[in-house]
């Protein structure tokens, strides 16, 4: 059955990648990192900028989860948004080893040089957050292309309540899929048929997602950045619900403590998937900072 879930969602990511071709004028991207492809979904700058806003999505998400949000940012960027290497459209070999935050960081970080990117705002949301941040720290001290930082629902710092978390964002059964996506909205809970949620369940229980999950619990203390974010030196715009559990109000005011070039604004009554529950007014926050 795995294999015909997995049909059902290649099919589902191929309506929402024809979308945004058709809809929101993106165009397909493959790049060859010397036997790592990276798929992106681009929309070129309006006015022919060299600006770029670089955005990578979080955990169990693709670069189609900023389909809600694209749509109000602002034109005069090129808007770049990758799969990370060993999830969507990006594949990596099943070697456990390779699924770990900071060698996704090293991968997309190679893709933004090897695109010759010198004007980059880097956005992330979650774990795209936290990857995010460990390019940008690599960047300072290297070649200077990341400009500024903008982190949505941002991870960085560890959870309080470690297994409780793993538990959610991982659900065994298609009840706890319920569980999970009203941690991720305040208001309007998608409500999934039972195809859907049993062909999720199989994914985001996929060898994948398990690497990178015991990987992270081995190495806590090097994917956390924690304290260490002080050595980012880019400008950073947190943006974060108020109603969050995933990363609540108070680890967000931590990393921000930590980010000493940082403003945190605050989405009222709204949880972790902010960049889907809230897309025009999380845009028009990035907007008018830029």
């Amino acid at each position: 059955m795995d294999f015909v879930y997995e049909l059902f969602l290649r099919n589902y990511t191929r309506q929402k990648i024809r979308f945004m071709e058709k809809e929101l004028g993106f165009q397909r991207l493959q790049l060859d990192l010397g036997g790592h492809k990276i798929f992106f979904l681009q929309r070129p700058s309006a006015q022919g900028s060299n600006k770029t806003l670089f955005f990578i999505h979080g955990l169990l998400d693709s670069a189609t989860g900023f389909r809600r949000l694209a749509p109000f940012l602002r034109n005069d960027f090129n808007l770049l948004v990758p799969d990370i290497p060993g999830f969507g459209l990006s594949p990596l070999p099943k070697v456990k080893y390779l699924y770990q935050v900071d060698i996704f960081a090293d991968l997309l970080y190679n893709s933004i040089r090897k695109l010759a990117l010198n004007d980059v705002v880097l956005a992330g949301h979650s774990m795209g957050s936290l990857i995010a941040m460990m390019i940008a720290m690599r960047d300072s001290e290297k070649e200077k292309r990341i400009q500024r930082l903008v982190l949505l629902s941002p991870g960085g710092i560890p959870h309080p309540q470690r297994d409780e978390m793993r538990k959610l964002l991982f659900p065994s059964k298609t009840e706890e899929i319920e569980r999970l996506l009203t941690a991720l909205y305040q208001e309007n809970v998608p409500e999934l048929g039972g195809i859907a949620k049993k062909a999720l369940l199989s994914q985001w229980n996929n060898l994948a997602h398990q690497f990178l999950t015991e990987n992270t619990l081995d190495r806590e203390k090097e994917i956390f950045l924690g304290k260490k974010l002080s050595a980012v030196t880019q400008k950073s715009l947190i943006i974060s619900g108020t109603e969050d559990p995933i990363t609540d109000p108070p680890m967000v005011k931590k990393l921000h403590s930590y980010l000493k070039k940082s403003k945190l604004v605050w989405i009222p009554n709204a949880k972790h998937a902010i960049h889907m529950e809230r897309p025009k007014e999380v845009a028009e926050k990035i907007n008018s900072w830029l």
